[in-house]
């Protein structure tokens, strides 16, 4: 196979291409603002046979001769910044800070006109617009773009994968949008006729852009590339990612060492909010390569949503330490969380490994106005933790860019990132910054656990006496506030093996013949909200921790109407928020799909077969909340309950609505009809149209004011009360 991918006939630019990226991608290439990319004959040796990829019909640029040169400097036309053409012994390597950057990576978009997509185009656009506004780009030294070589990719993915990726060039267009589609549903990943073509770009422009660091050919640089990388795993793309930019990097740089202070160790730090499963799985077992990932976690529900993301992963039997994950338990960490975590864990393990280059995956979706993200880094926080990491590995450090969605919120972290680079100081953070209970608790079990590879750490290894589950303690208490409100009682009475004590509690008229409705009220443990005392300032009146639940709520409701209730708690773990993050509880978990179509949904059938199932009622309302859902969903597709079900309240968190089965006319035109599924204000069904195809088996679904999941229960609680009553009467 060839090393390169062909393109000696390019593919013709969809309808769905802006004019704009051809006009961008010229101008690039041999434009009036003199920016020509060049190849520096003296950067690194590339594989034999490499030549600049011409997929558009542009010109190849050319590669600069002495003769050109000397005309160039005569003529006082430059045709790029002189520093860059300057032979590599006469740029001081303290002055240089590389860019990379090409509008052909936009062309990489969705294969269907209209169609939306958190990862577009604009991103790389906007980040650069922003750095030549700023005067950033005219400070800075540009290096070439170019594609990824196959052997480069090879270094990391199976070649399998870039065969995979390369036929999709030659599918008809209807049969590209119907395989986009397929993979963007199982993998969450689109393709284009172009995109394979960008995503090489993205690949080639990150390694090009090491190896002129390593080569001190520039101190340090920025990569501003799409598509993304981390995700992308050995055997497959997924989550934005075809090829893993960064990891491929990171094997050319060990492969292929410079032959004056070669690379030999190299830390990645990947503070994208979610974590990177490419990545690590790229150097699990590699001692050369010391993997740091700080992401949103919450118990495996967060995208990726694995425990390979979990503070116990680290690293294969050769190279256990050398995978440092920081998994935050919420959303709405903000810098202090952050900075908390580099001065508590990361940089003493830093520079205990002291290596050779310092890589970041800038995902910036943690930055503050991301939806997605959900938490509050702000630019001045991204400047301190890059300003820290360049004191690593003699300034040799290269920012490439990963996730991020809001256009603004990357665009001004990014520009904060490459001042930084540039030499300015990191801007002041605002004074009185603490980091929250959740965050420091965090990095305290990522201490102890990598403690036992690092000495810098190895004083921080600390027993522990035994601990209590809290969803058990909490059980417990409502089940014992629940008795002494209601007389409700725990069932069964006598234990079951696939039920926990107090996982189902019930009032006593479950089973009198006068009960004519049944409520029964199926959740998930709500978030619990720690504060400390003695930072906010009130041991009398403050509880240290707090926990939401609407169990009382619900049974007095329909205790005042007469109705038999049952509860029952999903026992899903319970995420920790801290009181002092903004928008704490804003990110409820989004449990794990074999979670939730195999314990959950057997325990809510042995709850139906056994105790509601009996019930004199005749009339049964579900209210169903977070990952009861998706429970509550399975139960009327395994059972025959039509007959008996009233009304079925769905109240979503960020999770996906769970689907009736496909094919079942009957019980999706029932389910429609008897359904109210209320999601809150940026659940991804409203915010980017996510499921939105599923039509009528998603439920009638109607978008709340409310954005926070923990809040939604009290804020439509009139609406669910007058389509219950309207159902029953």
């Amino acid at each position: 196979m060839a090393d390169r991918a062909p393109n000696a006939t390019p593919p013709a630019l969809s309808a769905a291409a802006e004019p704009v990226l051809i006009a961008e991608a010229e101008a690039m290439l041999d434009g009036p603002d003199g920016l020509e990319q060049v190849v520096p004959g003296d950067l690194w040796p590339p594989a034999a046979g490499f030549a600049p990829a011409t997929p558009l019909d542009v010109p190849a640029p050319s590669i600069p001769t002495p003769e050109r040169f000397a005309d160039a400097l005569a003529s006082e036309v430059l045709p790029m910044d002189p520093l860059a053409l300057l032979p590599e012994d006469t740029v001081p390597p303290a002055r240089g800070t590389g860019l990379v950057y090409d509008p052909r990576m936009m062309l990489h978009a969705t294969p269907a006109i209209g169609e939306s997509h958190p990862e577009r185009p604009e991103r790389i656009a906007k980040i650069f617009g922003l750095l030549e506004r700023h005067g950033c780009v005219a400070r800075m030294v540009r290096i070439p773009s170019r594609e990824a070589l196959r052997s480069e990719v090879a270094l990391v993915h199976n070649a399998e994968l870039w065969d995979e990726f390369e036929e999709t060039v030659r599918m008809p267009l209807d049969q590209l949008i119907l395989y986009s589609r397929q993979l963007e549903a199982k993998a969450s990943l689109y393709l284009n006729q172009h995109s394979t073509f960008s995503a090489r770009i993205s690949c080639g422009s990150v390694i090009e852009m090491c190896h002129a660091v390593a080569t001190r050919r520039v101190r340090n640089g920025f990569a501003v590339v799409r598509p993304p990388g981390h995700h992308a795993e050995p055997n497959c793309g997924t989550g934005f990612c075809l090829y893993n930019n960064v990891a491929v990097a990171a094997a050319s740089l060990l492969a292929n060492p410079s032959p004056v202070d070669p690379v030999k160790r190299i830390m990645i730090v990947d503070w994208d909010v979610h974590h990177g499963n490419g990545t690590q799985r790229a150097f699990w077992n590699n001692p050369s390569v010391l993997y740091v990932s700080l992401h949103r976690y919450e118990n495996a529900s967060f995208y990726p949503g694995t425990p390979y993301a979990n503070f116990d992963m680290v690293g294969g039997p050769d190279a256990e330490g050398t995978s440092l994950n920081v998994p935050w338990p919420c959303g709405g960490m903000d810098d202090a969380d952050y900075l908390h975590a580099f001065q508590r864990c990361i940089m003493p393990v830093a520079y205990e490994f002291a290596p050779d280059m310092v890589i970041i995956s800038a995902g910036f979706d943690a930055a503050e106005g991301d939806l997605l993200g959900g938490c509050h880094v702000s630019p001045a926080g991204y400047a301190h933790l890059t300003h820290q990491l360049a004191a690593l590995a003699n300034g040799r450090l290269v920012v490439a860019l990963e996730g991020g969605y809001d256009l603004d919120a990357i665009a001004n972290s990014a520009l904060a990132v490459t001042r930084v680079l540039l030499g300015d100081a990191p801007p002041m953070l605002a004074p009185g910054q603490a980091c929250s209970s959740a965050g420091a608790d965090t990095v305290a079990r990522v201490v102890r656990t990598q403690a036992r590879y690092w000495r810098n750490l190895a004083a921080d290894q600390v027993p522990h006496a035994p601990q209590l589950d809290a969803r058990d303690v909490l059980a417990a208490q409502r089940s014992a506030s629940l008795w002494a409100a209601h007389r409700m009682v725990p069932l069964p009475a006598i234990p079951a093996e696939s039920l926990a004590a107090n996982q189902v509690v019930c009032s006593p008229s479950l089973m009198e013949a006068k009960s004519t409705v049944l409520l029964v009220y199926v959740h998930d443990s709500a978030p619990i909200h720690v504060s400390d005392a003695l930072l906010d300032g009130d041991y009398a009146n403050e509880p240290a921790v707090h926990f939401a639940d609407a169990s009382a709520f619900v049974a007095h409701w329909a205790s005042e109407r007469g109705y038999a209730v049952a509860d029952m708690n999903t026992r899903a773990t319970l995420p920790v928020r801290s009181l002092r993050n903004r928008d704490h509880d804003r990110a409820m978990p989004r449990t794990s799909e074999g979670v939730l179509k195999s314990n959950l949904a057997e325990q809510l059938l042995y709850v139906w077969d056994n105790f509601l199932a009996l019930s004199p009622a005749k009339k049964v309302v579900f209210v169903a909340q977070g990952t009861g859902c998706d429970a509550v969903v399975q139960l009327i597709a395994r059972r025959v309950v039509q007959e008996r079900i009233a009304a079925m309240v769905q109240l979503m968190a960020y999770n996906p609505i769970p689907l009736v089965p496909k094919g079942r006319q009957e019980l999706k035109a029932w389910y429609f009809a008897h359904s109210l599924v209320v999601c809150p204000r940026e659940h991804p069904l409203y915010a980017w149209g996510e499921q939105s195809a599923s039509g009528k088996r998603l439920g009638h679904t109607v978008r709340a004011d409310e954005a926070s999941a923990a809040d939604l229960l009290p804020a439509v609680w009139g609406q669910v009360e007058r389509f219950v009553e309207e159902k029953l009467a």
